[in-house]
């Protein structure tokens, strides 16, 4: 079989800290996987590893089968949404999803296209024209998410992205989190410190 993301014997120190230490673990393809723990655990620096943002010590990183440890960044097939969503506060909702198709030299019309097809995925194409400012907390968290698939990649990184938002709308995401990955069929690895949350949507959990 070969799996998604695939770690082998895996550490990262930090001088003397081992942020990660001999971790080996294998996620399936189109797998809702959580890693979860307490801060300072690693879990973080696992997703930094695999989005190749972090250097690995020791062991080896595979993506789709690939040797991935010394691939750059935009050479994985991957992306990442962080807690902070990071959104351009003078651009729209639509040209914040298309930012990343215009540094790659997608034409205007295309990006457009492509990220209001994002935004329908996650249930937004009728924010296209506002601005970060006139939406709601898990709006724009939802807003980063679509800015994450517009590259459509085959694995998406979450670093604990419900973590900003209040316990009602984070209950709210978790739901809608787990039906968009089952209907996009592709990898969701996400990192949390909250248990109720990694069992209510994972295929699986790493402690």
């Amino acid at each position: 079989m070969t799996y998604a993301v695939e770690f082998d014997n895996v550490s990262r120190l930090y001088g003397d800290v081992r942020a990660v230490d001999g971790v080996s673990i294998a996620i399936k393809d189109g797998e809702f996987f959580s890693m979860l723990g307490p801060s300072g655990s690693g879990k973080t620096t696992c997703l930094r590893l695999i989005a190749g943002f972090e250097q690995l010590s020791g062991g080896a990183i595979s993506i789709f089968g690939k040797p991935a440890s010394n691939l750059p960044p935009w050479e994985r097939d991957v992306n990442t949404v962080f807690q902070d969503y990071a959104l351009f506060p003078h651009m729209s909702i639509l040209d914040n999803v298309a930012y990343g198709l215009m540094v790659k030299g997608v034409n205007k019309k295309q990006r457009h296209a492509m990220a209001q097809e994002a935004l329908e995925k996650v249930a937004l194409g009728f924010v296209h024209q506002r601005k970060p400012s006139q939406l709601s907390g898990g709006q724009r968290q939802r807003v980063a998410i679509a800015r994450a698939l517009v590259n459509e990649p085959r694995v998406l990184l979450l670093d604990e992205p419900l973590g900003a938002l209040d316990l009602k709308l984070r209950e709210q995401m978790q739901l809608e989190l787990k039906k968009l990955q089952q209907s996009l069929g592709i990898t969701f690895i996400f990192v949390t410190h909250d248990q109720g949350e990694a069992l209510s949507m994972s295929d699986r959990v790493a402690v």
